[in-house]
């Protein structure tokens, strides 16, 4: 595995982790999750607007950079959301 994928993984697994923080109280737990989901959105907006001001030569023929930056953060958050999303349903 190259050096920025293994970072891509491990960003993504201890996201999930920090999504499954165990919690006592139904309260506290999907309050929790609902943090942690509303931080992965803004994660994802912060990667857009940071890709929205990248320079790219006049003669770059591939996919807007917005759209990568945005892809990319949402690829690491996205097994932290999934399962914040779940355990916020769970029990409402």
């Amino acid at each position: 595995m190259s050096g920025s994928l293994s970072a891509v993984v491990i960003l993504a697994l201890v996201w999930f982790l920090v999504a499954l923080v165990p919690l006592r109280t139904p309260s506290a737990r999907k309050a929790w999750a609902r943090g942690v989901l509303g931080v992965s959105v803004l994660l994802v907006v912060g990667a857009a607007l940071f890709g929205a001001n990248a320079d790219v030569a006049s003669d770059y023929d591939g996919p807007d950079p917005m759209l990568l930056a945005a892809l990319a953060a949402a690829v690491v958050v996205a097994p932290g959301a999934i399962a914040a999303l779940v355990r916020s349903g769970r029990n409402s």
